[in-house]
């Protein structure tokens, strides 16, 4: 868990909003997909977010005389709002553009800081150009921070296992309280160092103890030198050009 990282927890199939995208049809799409804000993008980047309250003050300014919390957007639905209600005719006017994001490759513990920082429920998920990768929700947090023993070491096994089956022989692996143990063997040094750094990268492991040994070390492998002598290249071929020669004469 001291490893994992936003892009191992976040949703990666992320609803969005283009900054030209009209009222109605913004509120119809956080309808249909049952959510309470979305990142707003232009050309894959993020610019901003709008969420039910944006939509909210749209079509519902507080001067009117009722508060705008009274009239939810997703059910609503923005259908034939009368003109008179919007002060905003696209997403883009209602948006905040001071947006808090946060980077795939954080940690979970510094996303779950700036959740609580700020309140939100949720947070879009950038890369290092400022690209919608996806979004952190404190769900996904909890999902990682509640997943059981067993299911930890499944996962672990299942990682171990995609190097090879070949590789290792007697595979166990075992967790207690996010710790696992792996044990068994593995045909060479630099195997069992990769077991061991995979397993240490599996959401929910909090450390790794290893009792896997290993039949090879590979690591003190050193190449032996050319011992059958040096060619120059081009004498090579200067040799069989002239031999060429000589025969076709």
């Amino acid at each position: 868990m001291n490893k994992l990282r936003v892009e191992d927890v976040m949703t990666h199939l992320v609803v969005t909003l283009r900054s030209e995208d009209a009222i109605e049809d913004a509120g119809r799409m956080l309808a249909r997909n049952r959510i309470s804000g979305a990142p707003v993008v232009h050309e894959g980047k993020l610019v901003g977010v709008a969420s039910r309250a944006d939509l909210t003050r749209a079509i519902a300014p507080p001067h009117l005389g009722f508060p705008f919390e009274a009239i939810d957007p997703l059910r609503f639905q923005l259908r034939e709002a009368p003109s008179c209600l919007v002060h905003g005719s696209c997403v883009g006017d209602v948006m905040s553009r001071e947006v808090v994001s946060i980077s795939r490759d954080a940690s979970v513990w510094e996303a779950a800081s700036l959740l609580d920082r700020h309140g939100f429920r949720r947070l879009p998920v950038i890369d290092g150009d400022g690209y919608v990768m996806g979004v952190l929700a404190r769900s996904d947090l909890v999902r990682a921070m509640a997943r059981t023993d067993l299911d930890v070491s499944t996962s672990v096994h299942d990682a171990i296992e995609l190097l090879g089956l070949g590789h290792f022989s007697g595979l166990v692996t075992t967790c207690d309280h996010g710790c696992v143990i792996i044990q068994g063997r593995a045909d060479r040094r630099s195997m069992c160092n990769l077991a061991m750094e995979i397993a240490a990268i599996v959401p929910g492991v909090l450390g790794v103890s290893g009792e896997l040994v290993w039949g090879w070390d590979d690591t003190r492998v050193t190449l032996a030198p050319d011992r059958s002598g040096s060619h120059d290249l081009e004498s090579d071929l200067g040799a069989a050009t002239s031999s060429a020669n000589g025969a076709s004469t």
